[in-house]
C-alpha cells in the first residue's frame, strides 16, 4: 500500500534513477516486481493489525465480522479512491488510469529529479499525464525533447513556471563512454510511437539507429519510414528556434494566461540568422512593431549586427505571457530590439535575469520596469557603451531593487577594461559615486559586485552604513574592501547576519596559521557555493581553496567536496577549472584525513575522476592529478563504480607516457583494480600489447635500480679510498658482477598487476608466454633471490601458468623444478606454499615413470612442518584449479597440498570462501575425501585433520543452504 506521499517518493526516486534508463518493457515490469513487494508487505501487515484488532475486541467481549476483502486506503487529502486487494491491478496501472494519483508538489520534484539525472524521456514522461498528475511547475531539457513531451505540456492547464534547459552539460560527444550514456537515456524516445523526435542531436541518434539495425533485429516501432525522415540530418544543424516553437505551440491555452516564471537560460535567439535553410524558421519581418525598439537615432544604433526589422519570431510566442512577473534570459543572444520589446509587453516583470548577455548593449528600457523592478542579475554584461545615462544613473532610479548583481569575473576584455584604461576612472560613471549617492537602492539586501576593481574602501564604508538590512555582500576578486565589517564586531557596519564572498589575495604573501583555515574557509565555501557556474570567479576561488587545504586539513570536508564535484560537472570541457578542481581534491582525499569522507562522495570522487581523464587524454599534467587522487587504498576498495573503465583509462596513461609521476600511481592503481575485474575484463585488459608495455616498465625499473645501486657503490668506494674520481675499469666491473637488487614499490605493484591478470586466465597467461614474460622473470629470480616479497609475486604468478593444462611445459624452459625446489625448503611459507603448488601441478601430469619420489617425499615433510597463518598468504576467484589434485589419489602429496590451500583460505576467510565452495560442491568433494580417508587402510593423520577442520569451518554454511532449499521446495 502506497499510504503517504514521502513512501511513494521513496519508490519513485531510488528505483526510477535506476530503472528508467532501460526498455520500456523491462522498466515496467521490475517496477511493477517493486511495487508488487510493497503491497504484499503491506497487505501482510494490515493482515497482522486486524489480527490483533480482533483479538483485543475479543478479550473486551465485542463483537467482529471478518471481511474476506479488506480495502486499503489510499492516504489522500485530495482523493478518497478505495482499491480492493481483490483487485490484482498494480500500483503502475492505477498511477496511468488516475486512480491513485500523485499530488502537485511531489510530481514536481520527481520531474526536476528525473530531468537532473538525464532520465525525462518519453516513456517516463507518459507517467506525468493530467489524469494522474498535477503540475503547475515543469522542467524540459530539450536533449531529449519529443513530440510526447510536447503533447504531455498540452494537457497541464495549470503550469505557472516553465524552466527549458537548452545547454547540454554533457556537450563531448565524442567519448564513447559518454556517448553509450546518452544512447542509454534516449533510446527510449528513439522508438516513440509519434512521427518525429525533437533533438539537438539528431546526428547522433540516426547514426547510433542505423548502427543497431546492422547489429540487431529491426523494432516494430521502428519501422515507420517517417520516423526516420523527420530525424534531423547532419547537414542540416537543428536550432533552437524549431524546439522553442514546438514547445510554445503545444501549451494548453490556461498555461499561456497563468504562467509566471519562465526560463529560457542559453536559448539563441539568433543561432540560425546565417543559415539560409533556416533561416524562415528564426527571422521575420515584424517592421510594425519597430515602434518598440529603441530610437532608430541613437548614437549606438548602428552597433546592432542585424536590421532592426527583423526580429526572431519566436518572439513573438514570448509576448504572448503577459502576466509573467520572472524571465530569465541569461547567457542567451539577446538584442536591445528584443529586450526592449519584452520591457514593453511584459510590464508585470518583477525579476529579470540577463545575465551573460553580451549582445545588449543599451539599458535604458530597465527604467520602464522602475516601479516594479526587485530582482535583476547582470552579471559579466556589457556596460561600456551605456552613455548618457550611465548604467549606474539607471540602477540609480530602480528604487524597488531587493536583489543586484553586477559583478564581472573579466572574462571578456571590454573596451573600458582593457589594459590601457583600467586605470583610469571616470568620475560621472564610477561604482564609487554610486556607493556614496544618498538614497541609493534602499531596499537592497543583496548586492554582489565581485570583480569590480575600482572599489574603494570608504565609498564600501558609506554603503554599508545606510544598508543596515543587507544580507549578502559580494567582494570577491575587488581589489580595495572594508575588511573591518567582516571581522571587527565593533565596527559600525558589522553585522553577523551579512554574507560576504570575499577576496583573499593577501594569503598568498603571509604565513599562515591553523587558525586561519577556520577564519577564512567560510568564505570560500559562500564563493563558492554562489559563483560555482561562473568559470571565472571558479578558477581562482579553487587556487584559494588548494592554497589553504595544502598545508591544513579542511574544516568543513564533505562540502567543499561535494561543491568541488558539482564544478566539475559544470565545466566538465574547461582543461583550467577541472586542472584546478583535481588538485583540490587531491588535497582534501589524502590519507589520512580520507577516512573522513562520506563513502557517496567517494563513488562521485571516482566518477568525476575518470570523466576528467576521458575527457583531456592528452593532457599529461591533469592526468597525473587524477591518478595521484585515485591512488588510495578506500577509494579504489569501498565504492562501488566502472572497475573496467577506470582500467583501461590508466592502462592509456602507462601507454602513451614515461613521467614516473605516472607510472607509479598508474600501476598501483591497476594492481587494486585488478582484483575487482572479472576474467573476461582481465583477459581484454591483459593483451599482448598492454603486457608488452607492463614488462618493458619491468626491464626499466630493474635498470633504474641497478644504475642507483652502481651509483651508491661508486660513493661508498670513493668514500673508501678517500678518491675523487671512479675509473672506468672499476664501473665495468660492478656492472659486469651479478648484485642482489632491493625492489621497489613500483617494480612489486607491477608484478602484483601480472599476478592478478594471469589468475585462472589462460588467455593471459599464453599472451605473457608470447611477450618473453618467462625469460624476464628468469631474470628477475636471480637479481632478486633474496627479495621475499618479489619472490612471492615471481612464483605466484607461474603457479597460474601451472593452473594451465597446455600451458606448463613452457615452465620447464627456465629449469623450474630445481628452482621450486631450492625454494621448498629455502624460502618463507608465502613462497614455499606457491613453489608446491606448482610442483603439484607439474606432478599431475607426469607419468608414473617420471615422478620423482624424492621431491614428493621432500614436498610432505615440508607441509607437514607448517603452520597455518592466521591472515591470507593468496586470494583464489574460485577452487576451479585444484578440483583435479583433489582427485589424484596416486599422488597423495598433491592431494595434500590442494586440502591444505582450500584449509588455508577458509580458514582466514570463510565468509568469501563458502560461496565458492558452495557454489562449486567442493564441501561435497572433500566429504567424500574424508570419508575415504577413514576407510583407507593408510590414513593420513594430517589429510584428516585438515578435511575435519575445513568441514567444520563451513558446515554451518553448508546447512544453512539445505535448509533455505527445504524451504522453498516445501
Amino acid at each position: 500500500m502506497v499510504d503517504n506521499p514521502d513512501k511513494l517518493c521513496t519508490i519513485c526516486l531510488r528505483k526510477f534513477s535506476s530503472l528508467l534508463k532501460s526498455d520500456q518493457l523491462i522498466w515496467k515490469k521490475q517496477l511493477e516486481e517493486q511495487v508488487d513487494k510493497v503491497y504484499c508487505a503491506e497487505k501482510q501487515q494490515a493482515k497482522l493489525n486486524l489480527t490483533e484488532q480482533q483479538k483485543r475486541k475479543h478479550h473486551r467481549g465485542e463483537s467482529c465480522r471478518i471481511d474476506e476483502e479488506l480495502p486499503i486506503q489510499i492516504i489522500n487529502n485530495s482523493y478518497d479512491k478505495i482499491i480492493s486487494h481483490h483487485n490484482q491491478k498494480l500500483f503502475i496501472e492505477y498511477f496511468l488510469r488516475g486512480y491513485c494519483p500523485l499530488n502537485s508538489i511531489l510530481s514536481e520534484h520527481l520531474v526536476n529529479y528525473l530531468t537532473t539525472h538525464d532520465q525525462l524521456n518519453d516513456f517516463t514522461l507518459s507517467l506525468f499525464s493530467s489524469n494522474a498528475t498535477c503540475l503547475k511547475r515543469f522542467v524540459i531539457n530539450v536533449k531529449y525533447l519529443s513530440r510526447l513531451q510536447c503533447h504531455i505540456l498540452n494537457q497541464h492547464p495549470n503550469i505557472i513556471e516553465l524552466d527549458i534547459i537548452f545547454k547540454d552539460s554533457n556537450s563531448n560527444r565524442t567519448i564513447n563512454m559518454t556517448n553509450e550514456m546518452f544512447y542509454q537515456h534516449i533510446c527510449p524516445s528513439i522508438y516513440s510511437k509519434f512521427d518525429e523526435i525533437y533533438t539537438l542531436y539528431g546526428p547522433f541518434i540516426l547514426h547510433h539507429i542505423h548502427s543497431r539495425i546492422q547489429t540487431e533485429s529491426r523494432r516494430s516501432s521502428i519501422s515507420n519510414n517517417s520516423l526516420l525522415q523527420n530525424l534531423p540530418n547532419s547537414s542540416d544543424e537543428f536550432s533552437h528556434h524549431k524546439l522553442l516553437n514546438g514547445i510554445f505551440n503545444n501549451l494548453h491555452p490556461m498555461t499561456i494566461e497563468r504562467l509566471k516564471i519562465l526560463s529560457l537560460s542559453h536559448y539563441k535567439f539568433f543561432t540560425a540568422s546565417h543559415s539560409t535553410v533556416a533561416r524562415k524558421y528564426s527571422l521575420g519581418d515584424m517592421s510594425p512593431l519597430t515602434k518598440c525598439s529603441t530610437n532608430s537615432s541613437s548614437p549606438s544604433s548602428s552597433t546592432m549586427s542585424i536590421p532592426v526589422n527583423f526580429i526572431p519570431i519566436n518572439l513573438r510566442l514570448l509576448l504572448k505571457f503577459t502576466n509573467l512577473t520572472s524571465l530569465n534570459l541569461s547567457s542567451t543572444d539577446i538584442k536591445n530590439p528584443c529586450i526592449d520589446m519584452i520591457i514593453d509587453s511584459l510590464q508585470n516583470l518583477d525579476t529579470f535575469d540577463l545575465s551573460l548577455c553580451r549582445s545588449i548593449k543599451l539599458f535604458n528600457s530597465l527604467l520602464k520596469l522602475s516601479s516594479k523592478l526587485k530582482w535583476l542579475n547582470l552579471y559579466n554584461c556589457c556596460f561600456h557603451m551605456q552613455q548618457n545615462p550611465s548604467i549606474y544613473h539607471i540602477l540609480y532610479q530602480l528604487k524597488y531593487l531587493e536583489y543586484l548583481d553586477v559583478s564581472n569575473d573579466n572574462t571578456f576584455n571590454d573596451n573600458n577594461n582593457n589594459n590601457n584604461t583600467s586605470t583610469i576612472i571616470d568620475s560621472e560613471n564610477d561604482i564609487n559615486k554610486f556607493l556614496r549617492e544618498d538614497n541609493c537602492l534602499p531596499r537592497l539586501k543583496h548586492f554582489d559586485i565581485s570583480g569590480q576593481k575600482t572599489i574603494s574602501s570608504i565609498s564600501l564604508y558609506h554603503f554599508l552604513l545606510k544598508h543596515k538590512n543587507l544580507q549578502f555582500l559580494g567582494l570577491f576578486l575587488t581589489n580595495e574592501k572594508y575588511s573591518s565589517c567582516l571581522f571587527d564586531k565593533n565596527d559600525l557596519c558589522y553585522s553577523k547576519y551579512r554574507h560576504y564572498t570575499y577576496d583573499l589575495h593577501h594569503i598568498q604573501t603571509v604565513t599562515l596559521t591553523e587558525n586561519d583555515i577556520t577564519l577564512y574557509e567560510p568564505y570560500l565555501i559562500e564563493a563558492l557555493t554562489r559563483y560555482r557556474d561562473r568559470s571565472g570567479f571558479v578558477q581562482k576561488i579553487l587556487f584559494y581553496i588548494f592554497f589553504l587545504t595544502r598545508s591544513f586539513h579542511s574544516k568543513q570536508q564533505n562540502l567543499l567536496i561535494e561543491l568541488i564535484l558539482h564544478v566539475m560537472s559544470t565545466h566538465s570541457n574547461l582543461q583550467p577549472v577541472q586542472m584546478a578542481s583535481t588538485a583540490c581534491i587531491y588535497n582534501l582525499t589524502r590519507t589520512p584525513i580520507t577516512e573522513q569522507i562520506h563513502i557517496k562522495y567517494l563513488a562521485q570522487i571516482v566518477q568525476a575522476t575518470m570523466n576528467v581523464m576521458a575527457t583531456f587524454p592528452n593532457h599529461q599534467q591533469l592526468q597525473k592529478n587524477c591518478l595521484l587522487t585515485l591512488c588510495s587504498d578506500r577509494i579504489l576498495h569501498e565504492p562501488h563504480f566502472n572497475f573496467y573503465l577506470l582500467a583501461t583509462l590508466v592502462m592509456h596513461n602507462l601507454l602513451h607516457y614515461t613521467d614516473l609521476a605516472i607510472i607509479q600511481p598508474g600501476v598501483a592503481i591497476l594492481s587494486l583494480l585488478t582484483t575487482r575485474l572479472t576474467i573476461d575484463e582481465c583477459t581484454q585488459l591483459g593483451s599482448i600489447t598492454n603486457l608488452k608495455r607492463l614488462l618493458q616498465l619491468i626491464e626499466q625499473q630493474i635498470e633504474r635500480l641497478q644504475t642507483i645501486q652502481i651509483n651508491q657503490n661508486q660513493q661508498a668506494h670513493n668514500v673508501h679510498n678517500d678518491q675523487t674520481q671512479q675509473t672506468l675499469s672499476d664501473i665495468d666491473i660492478t656492472l659486469n658482477h651479478t648484485q642482489q637488487l632491493t625492489s621497489d614499490d613500483t617494480l612489486r605493484f607491477c608484478l602484483s598487476l601480472l599476478w592478478n591478470l594471469t589468475d585462472e586466465n589462460s588467455i593471459v597467461c599464453e599472451n605473457f608466454i608470447q611477450s618473453m614474460g618467462l625469460q624476464l622473470f628468469q631474470r628477475l629470480l636471480h637479481l632478486f633471490s633474496t627479495d621475499t616479497i618479489v619472490l612471492t609475486k615471481i612464483v605466484g604468478l607461474l603457479s597460474n601458468i601451472a593452473e594451465v593444462s597446455h600451458l606448463k611445459i613452457f615452465l620447464y624452459s627456465i629449469d623450474i623444478i630445481p628452482l621450486m625446489q631450492k625454494y621448498i625448503t629455502e624460502a618463507i611459507l608465502d613462497v614455499a606454499f606457491s613453489a608446491i603448488g606448482i610442483l603439484a601441478h607439474l606432478l599431475y601430469e607426469q607419468t608414473d615413470d617420471e615422478i620423482n619420489l624424492e621431491l614428493c617425499q621432500q614436498m610432505r615433510e615440508t607441509i607437514v612442518s607448517w603452520q597455518n597463518p592466521h591472515t591470507n598468504m593468496v586470494t583464489y576467484r574460485s577452487f576451479k584449479p585444484f578440483l583435479p589434485l583433489l582427485h589424484c589419489t596416486r599422488l597423495p602429496v598433491v592431494q595434500l597440498w590442494a586440502v591444505w590451500a582450500i584449509h588455508h583460505v577458509c580458514s582466514t576467510d570463510r565468509a568469501r570462501y563458502s560461496r565458492i565452495v558452495r557454489e562449486e560442491k567442493t564441501y561435497e568433494i572433500m566429504q567424500k575425501l574424508y570419508d575415504d580417508q577413514l576407510l583407507s587402510e593408510y590414513p593420513d593423520p594430517l589429510m584428516i585433520q585438515l578435511l575435519k577442520s575445513t568441514l567444520h569451518l563451513l558446515k554451518s554454511y553448508h546447512s544453512n543452504r539445505h535448509q533455505h532449499s527445504s524451504a522453498v521446495a516445501s
